[in-house]
């Protein structure tokens, strides 16, 4: 019995650090992080670093962020960057549970993976606007609406 446990004792951290390092080596995704830049300067990481970023890139299961369900960011227009405080989103998923949410100072609104599990389409009203496609299948804002570049909008919406 001792050689078994000692064979064990050997590979058991050996194949955890493995598993761990795999799971943590995804290239594209490091290049897709690196891309997002570092941070804006005097803003700490927290719910009002990144307005208009891609959330889900750090935030959508790889990290390295906490995991959320919905994330995106509101701008006053189309085309500029100042960001919609206390805009109201309203999410229905397709068998009608519903949630609601609002944005902060720097536009910004997000649901922490668990505290929502929505069926998928979702429909979205952003203050007040419908949108008019759904939601198919991963909640990040960014993943469809972006602009130009590295600057990721959101239709123009009024409070």
């Amino acid at each position: 019995m001792a050689p078994k446990t000692s064979i064990w004792l050997f590979f058991a951290p050996l194949t955890l650090s493995m598993a761990f390092l795999a799971s943590c080596i995804d290239p594209v995704h490091d290049e897709r992080v690196a891309d997002l830049g570092g941070e804006a300067p005097g803003v700490r990481q927290g719910p009002t670093h990144r307005p208009g970023q891609p959330c889900m890139t750090c935030h959508g299961g790889v990290g390295p962020g906490p995991n959320f369900e919905i994330a995106g960011t509101v701008f006053e227009t189309e085309t500029a960057a100042t960001p919609a405080s206390g805009v109201t989103i309203t999410l229905k998923d397709a068998v009608g549970a519903t949630q609601t949410l609002s944005t902060n100072t720097a536009g910004n609104f997000y649901i922490k993976q668990g505290s929502y599990a929505p069926t998928y389409p979702l429909s979205v009203q952003v203050g007040g606007k419908q949108m008019k496609t759904t939601i198919g299948r991963r909640g990040g804002c960014a993943d469809c609406h972006r602009g130009v570049g590295s600057q990721y909008l959101m239709p123009q919406v009024s409070k």
